[in-house]
């Protein structure tokens, strides 16, 4: 019997482009079937973390989210937000994320973030 390695099977994205918030209202240009990542500073700690406002499932496609501490010293520390895309098919949309504490809603948004993506 022989077995294969689960990287094999099922390979980590290669993501090409990696978005920060000073990339906000920029615009990417990606091909179709390509990854990438927004980063994102956030302190879920005090109840504030990044929402999507809109995700257009049609061209984009967000195949894993994840967060890191920065600081493995400090409790209560500020995290990464990683959320890596997958470009569906051609055509453009924006990613638009705002940083709020959920239970107080979109409209009490202490900071936003938009790219426009471009897919090849």
């Amino acid at each position: 019997m022989q077995f294969f390695a689960l990287d094999i099977l099922f390979p980590e994205e290669v993501v090409s482009v990696v978005l920060t918030k000073e990339d906000s209202g920029s615009v990417v240009h990606i091909d179709e079937e390509y990854f990438f990542e927004i980063e994102l500073e956030g302190n879920p700690s005090t109840g504030f973390w990044w929402h999507f406002e809109n995700l257009d499932e049609q061209y984009l496609e967000l195949v894993r989210e994840e967060a890191e501490k920065i600081s493995k010293e400090r409790l209560g520390a500020p995290v990464l937000g990683r959320w890596v895309f997958k470009a569906k098919r051609c055509g453009e949309t924006t990613v638009k994320m705002a940083y709020y504490r959920k239970w107080e809603g979109a409209d009490k948004a202490v900071d936003r973030v938009s790219f426009v993506v471009k897919i090849k």
